[in-house]
């Protein structure tokens, strides 16, 4: 699988990381895509190969439930070309559970006096649950680090804090949409609204670079009296390379938990 997911490009070599999270019994296809009726809704068809998209909503599924009907685009061109599309990308949510099917060989079949699009029901659906909507904790055995600006990055207006001297912070969680951290805490440390840019996530088998920009903080206190500060930060703009990174790392921490539990 090689079309989009969350907006951006899934690399092929996820296929296997997501194949837990796909949907293929007729039956339980069926009575998602009734679901998506029920609540009405929205979806953002792709038409792929290509750049165009549209919204839509599931219209009805056939007597036979053999066939989904989405209301057409009511821009002509756009509407044209999705018939000429090879395959029509359907992204949606439910229950806060991303959602994605591709359906193929479009046509035009009116239901009622209003224009749709006509697909077999797809064979199989993707559920992913947001990997951004919570944090996953990093296991102490992964050591897992935040390289914090040196001093060669000060053009990039890194906090003061960080100017003077590099710092080398552990990842206490990670989610695609950012990760918290943990340093000794300072009068000059960041607070929130702060960007730190030029960060350098040291993952297993990558050294992505990212810039950081500060959302929440809170106070530890250690045994021994040394205050430590915890903050959350989220990514800011990052490069799709480093996000698929990021969510592979993700997996790969959930596969060991999985199997440690087995």
């Amino acid at each position: 699988m090689s079309d989009q997911i969350d907006e951006r490009l899934l690399v092929p070599s996820q296929e296997n990381e997501l194949e837990e999270f796909f949907l293929r019994g007729r039956r339980q296809i069926r009575q998602l895509l009734q679901e998506l009726i029920n609540s009405h809704a929205l979806i953002s068809v792709h038409l792929l190969p290509g750049e165009l998209s549209f919204l839509s909503t599931i219209v009805t599924l056939s007597d036979d439930e053999e066939w989904i009907f989405l209301d057409a685009s009511p821009n002509e061109t756009i509407y044209r070309r999705s018939l000429q599309a090879e395959r029509l990308l359907c992204v949606t949510q439910l229950n806060k559970i991303r959602v994605q099917f591709r359906l193929t060989n479009a046509i035009e079949i009116p239901v009622g006096s209003h224009p749709a699009l006509a697909a077999l029901i797809p064979e199989e659906v993707l559920r992913l649950q947001r990997r951004d909507a919570f944090r996953l904790q990093v296991p102490l055995s992964h050591d897992l680090r935040c390289i914090l600006p040196t001093p060669e990055n000060e053009q990039h207006h890194n906090h003061a804090g960080f100017r003077k001297k590099g710092i080398e912070v552990p990842v206490i969680d990670i989610s695609a949409g950012g990760l918290s951290m943990e340093l000794p805490f300072s009068k000059t440390a960041p607070v929130v609204g702060d960007r730190i840019n030029g960060c350098r996530l040291k993952l297993p088998e990558h050294l992505i670079k990212l810039d950081l920009e500060v959302r929440n903080h809170g106070l530890r206190i250690l045994a021994n009296g040394k205050q430590m500060l915890r903050l959350g930060c989220s990514y800011v703009s990052p490069p799709t390379q480093a996000a698929n990174q990021i969510q592979r790392y993700i997996y790969q921490i959930e596969r060991e938990m999985r199997a440690s539990r087995v």
